[in-house]
Parts: structure tokens; sequence; C-alpha cells
């Protein structure tokens, strides 16, 4: 778990430096990744981050979509002083780590105590009454995806027609 907050500070610190857009979006994705991860390691239902990274994946498809059509050409660099500036938190982030005074205990006691709170809320939501909501839900969205796909490609044309 440490290293996973450690990379996620990481990756946080990296994403303020960069300037490409996709470098900005495949950090993006790799923060979603890593705080859905987070949110299964603390939840004992693995469903609620299971969803919250499709639909962050969603998202981040119609951003790449997008930001290739926009910066298609531009040529992508690495900065040396960030590269030097990672290496030096890297370092940090393993003495971080080695540090034994740092303890998560009481923090996974606190976790613990609030996931059988949280895995009764959520099994609500599935089961028989609300579940052919939820299953509504899901088919209405998927029928509205059908038609917006029908709709954007009547016209056949990018998104960035010149």
């Amino acid at each position: 778990m440490k290293i996973i907050l450690s990379s996620v500070i990481l990756f946080s610190f990296n994403f303020m430096f960069m300037k490409h857009p996709l470098s900005m979006g495949f950090i993006l994705l790799l923060q979603t990744l890593l705080s859905c991860i987070l949110c299964s390691y603390n939840n004992t239902s693995y469903m609620f981050s299971y969803i919250l990274f499709l639909i962050f994946i969603g998202g981040m498809l119609i951003l790449f979509m997008y930001m290739s059509s926009v910066a298609s050409n531009e040529k992508f660099s690495f900065s040396m002083k960030l590269t030097v500036t990672n290496l030096i938190l890297i370092v940090y982030t393993y003495m971080f780590i080695k540090n034994n005074n740092l303890s998560f205990e009481v923090f996974n006691m606190m976790i613990y105590s609030y996931n059988d709170h949280d895995y009764h809320l959520m099994n609500k939501l599935f089961t028989f009454p609300s579940g052919i909501l939820v299953l509504l839900m899901v088919i209405y969205l998927l029928f509205t995806l059908i038609v917006i796909i029908n709709i954007v490609s009547l016209k056949m044309a990018p998104l960035r027609s010149n």
C-alpha cells in the first residue's frame, strides 16, 4: 500500500510538468488505475472500484481520441530536469517505505471497521428490488450509446476537419 501511495504522489508531481497531451493522458490513466486499486483495497466489495475504472476509461478514450486528432504531429521529448527530479523522488520514496516508524495499523483498523457497513450498503444496490432498476439503467445507457454512435457516424468526418 505504501508503494501505491508513493506512486500516486510521484505521478501527481510528474503530471504538473508534462507538456505533451498524450503523456498527460498516460499519467492520468496510471493515476486512475492506482486510485481504483486503492479503492478496491479499502473496500470489501471490488465492484465500486471496477465501475469507477470503467467510467474513467470511457472518459479517457474520449480524451485520447480528441487529443490525438488535435495534437497528432507534435514531437515528444524527454526533459532531463524532470528525469533527475523523478530519480530524487524515487530515492526519497524508497527511504520513506523503508522507514519503520510509519505504521498504517490505525488506518487499516479504521478501514476494516468501515468496510462492514460499506458492504451492506453496496449489497442492497445489487439485490432483487433495486437490482432490476440498475439493470434497466445499464440497458438505457447502452441504448443511448448506440443511438449516439449512429448519429455521429452519419457525418463520417474526423473530429477536427480542415
